[in-house]
């Protein structure tokens, strides 16, 4: 599959062989067998029928790295400073640190992040209940 060749895939396949693909599953929102058929080229995914765009952009986005402006800007060094998509998550989606006023500047860097909306944890999907089947029975002649 031409997915397999790109860099999410194998950031993909590292977090699948060090966690459950279960787990993977649901740190991305997505269903266990989306993960398997996507890893094993199975499925409308190994044929081509469904794409794997917003997959991409998730797991790049909740397992990938973020060159982070505001702690580049502290820090002396001339390389940008690289933190995991977990730690911008800490950082962006925090209450607001009203206890250090160097806190509170990088909370407030990163809500102006374009980051901040592409690390934001995934938000549950609601319950709906089935509906109940309707059996119909034979009337009696």
């Amino acid at each position: 599959m031409s997915y397999q060749d790109q860099p999410w895939f194998a950031l993909l396949t590292e977090r699948a062989s060090s966690l459950s693909r279960k787990l993977v599953a649901g740190a991305l929102g997505v269903s266990a067998p989306v993960i398997s058929q996507v890893l094993n080229g199975t499925g409308k995914y190994g044929s081509g029928a469904a794409s794997t765009d917003k997959l991409a952009e998730k797991v790049v986005h909740t397992f990938g790295r973020f060159p982070c402006p505001h702690l580049t800007e502290q820090s002396a060094a001339a390389e940008p400073v690289v933190i995991t998509a977990e730690q911008c998550r800490g950082f962006a989606h925090r209450p607001v640190p009203t206890g250090s006023p160097r806190d509170m500047q990088h909370w407030q860097a990163c809500n102006g992040c374009t980051h901040k909306a592409h690390t934001a944890p995934p938000q549950p999907r609601e319950v709906k209940p089935r509906k109940k089947a309707t059996t119909s029975t034979p009337e009696a002649p």
